[in-house]
């Protein structure tokens, strides 16, 4: 039962680790399925992406939309939501990098 309310609550909070919030999803599944509780495939998956907060919405609706059979297994769900953190951070770098350069232009100006 204890593990069953973990797994309700669990919410991956933006800003930390996706690997972590992947590894703690999966170390509870795991700890379930030692237990005899088993959820399919596709129920992981989907339960995963549920648990991704509203900023991911965007990203689910796209993935969701693109999956051929629409099926989402628990693979696809956890390479996709690693490919999506590894855009995000490269976008959010990127971003950092030309406030730098912006504002390196500004003062040279000065």
């Amino acid at each position: 039962l204890l593990l069953i309310k973990q797994m309700m609550r669990l919410k991956y909070d933006d800003g930390s680790p996706i690997t972590d919030y992947l590894n703690a999803f999966q170390g509870i599944i795991n700890q379930l399925a030692g237990m005899g509780i088993k959820f399919e495939d596709e129920i992981q998956g989907l339960w995963l992406f549920g648990t991704l907060p509203d900023t991911w919405e965007t990203f689910r609706t796209s993935l969701s939309n693109s999956v051929p059979d629409g099926v989402i297994t628990m693979e696809l769900a956890k390479g996709s939501i690693l490919n999506e953190e590894m855009r995000r951070k490269s976008q959010g770098s990127s971003s950092q990098s030309d406030v730098l350069v912006t504002r390196k232009a500004g003062e040279k100006s000065k």
